[in-house]
């Protein structure tokens, strides 16, 4: 597209389409994370728009990784208390 508004409403909509995902089937969950990876996700750090990268990697991680994905959510849930007592710490300094 000669146009860029037309590159940033693809991608504006993917982003959408990512964040409601959970209700596709899982195969379609699968095939869509992939393309966002593959297409979108390069195309937003190529532009310039990391935040929408970082979502969009995030994002299809949760989908074509899942085990992978779960691990790591328990993981980061498991230190919260570590970092809480962290910040507690700086803050009183």
């Amino acid at each position: 597209a000669r146009d860029i508004r037309v590159v940033l409403v693809k991608l504006a909509d993917r982003a959408h389409n990512m964040r409601t995902l959970q209700y596709m089937t899982p195969e379609k969950q699968r095939k869509i994370a992939k393309e966002t990876m593959d297409i979108y996700a390069p195309l937003a750090h190529r532009l310039g728009i990391h935040w929408l990268k970082t979502e969009l990697e995030d994002n299809c991680f949760r989908y074509l990784y899942p085990e992978e994905y779960q691990k790591l959510v328990a993981e980061v849930k498991g230190r919260e208390a570590e970092r809480k007592e962290y910040e507690r710490e700086v803050v009183e300094i």
